[in-house]
């Protein structure tokens, strides 16, 4: 009995989980064009986001910037921007599952993309 009950618990818990792969199977929300650096872009971007109450992670590969939003720390992902060079263009896409309305976050992203000087 107490397999079946830890394994409901652990299946209850999984299902509630996000993952990066699943938000970037869906639809982005947003994407954007810009002039200026994948590395100025996810500065902008980490320093507009890390001024909310939100759990960030900033994980930098070759081919880019992914930034992480959680609601609680060790919690979901919410959304997601995956930043990266393209040919002489940086693009930005933003992927959301939040549950309330995040404008803000995309529109930072706009920003960030508008703000940033060409490389």
């Amino acid at each position: 009995m107490k397999r079946y009950v830890a394994f409901a618990a652990l299946t209850a818990l999984l299902a509630g989980c996000t993952s990066t792969q699943t938000l970037r199977d869906s639809k982005p929300t947003a994407v954007y064009e810009g002039g200026g650096t994948a590395e100025d872009v996810a500065t902008c971007v980490n320093a507009a986001w890390s001024s909310k109450p939100v759990h960030l992670s900033t994980i930098v590969l070759y081919s880019g910037t992914t930034i992480e939003l959680r609601e609680t720390e060790g919690g979901p992902v919410v959304a997601l921007v995956d930043i990266k060079p393209v040919g002489a263009k940086t693009v930005a896409t933003y992927y959301s599952q939040f549950s309330t309305d995040d404008t803000w976050y995309f529109d930072h992203v706009e920003s960030c993309m508008d703000a940033t000087p060409a490389g």
